[in-house]
């Protein structure tokens, strides 16, 4: 506790005075971080004063948005879903290593001479880029890229089946006792009764088979999915590291040019000093 009596001159009153706006700034920062955060705007004039470029600021916003290029995933009765995020745009070199390594993944040998089926459809509809395939199993394969604020964002999606894991397990189950039941009900004599019996034992084992298999074959297309979207993340993240070091690389191999150009008299002066100590030495 400062003593209440104490007196102040002027300087300090100066100073006093100053401290407390500061600190009364700083709890307000503190308060608003706290409760509600701040907008990339705010973000923005502190990176200003602070002397950072805006330009990364939003790369840096970018990246933390897609939770380290995590995105999400998501299921439906018929198809999956993966989203992923790239904190930069799509090039044209980019695109097509994306779509050697989808065909690599998806694609394959087709014998009725369907590009959607072998290799695969390539559209362009503006700055947005879509690769379309169908397997032969009737597996319908989409990732489609489109610009995200300053990046880019990736979405991909199955087709894996014409219903419900459960509507599926009946009806594939129901078909497939069919046969064995009708054998059974006219080898016995054209028995409705055992018809009908064997065709609900034959239901009552079938049916979870076909969910159980069903389920880990949707399990397993996720899986290849998400492996594939991995991928693509990595190889954007790979170029953007590629033309980072070029760019590093161009800079330093115009370092000793510009000390050993010929402009003598419009270099900068620190040049100057630089190939007059060069030429002493």
């Amino acid at each position: 506790m400062p003593d209440l009596n104490r007196k102040y001159n002027e300087e300090e009153i100066a100073a006093l005075l100053e401290r407390t706006a500061q600190l009364q700034a700083d709890d307000a920062t503190t308060d608003r971080l706290s409760s509600q955060g701040l907008s990339l705007s705010e973000l923005e004039s502190i990176a200003s004063e602070a002397g950072l470029d805006p330009e990364y600021l939003h790369r840096a916003a970018l990246e933390i948005e897609s939770n380290g290029k995590k995105g999400f995933q998501k299921r439906t009765k018929t198809h999956i879903y993966i989203q992923r995020y790239l904190p930069s745009e799509l090039s044209e070199d980019l695109w097509e290593e994306m779509v050697f390594e989808l065909r690599g993944s998806f694609g394959g040998s087709d014998l009725t001479g369907s590009a959607l089926i072998g290799n695969g459809v390539v559209e362009q509809i503006g700055r947005s880029r879509e690769w379309r395939h169908m397997s032969s199993l009737g597996v319908q394969t989409s990732v489609l890229l489109r610009p995200y604020k300053e990046g880019t964002r990736i979405e991909m999606s199955q087709l894996v089946g014409v219903g419900s894991p459960k509507t599926e397990a009946i009806t594939y189950g129901l078909i497939l006792s069919l046969i064995p039941a009708f054998i059974l009900a006219v080898t016995m004599g054209k028995s409705l009764p055992i018809g009908v019996i064997s065709l609900a034992g034959f239901m009552a084992l079938l049916v979870p088979l076909v969910y159980y298999f069903d389920t880990r074959w949707r399990d397993q297309k996720l899986i290849k999915l998400e492996s594939v979207a991995n991928r693509l993340v990595e190889m954007a993240s790979e170029t953007s590291d590629q033309v980072f070091s070029g760019n590093e690389m161009n800079l330093a191999a115009k370092a000793p040019n510009i000390l050993d150009g010929e402009d003598e008299g419009h270099a900068p002066e620190s040049v100057q000093a630089q190939r007059d100590k060069r030429a002493r030495s």
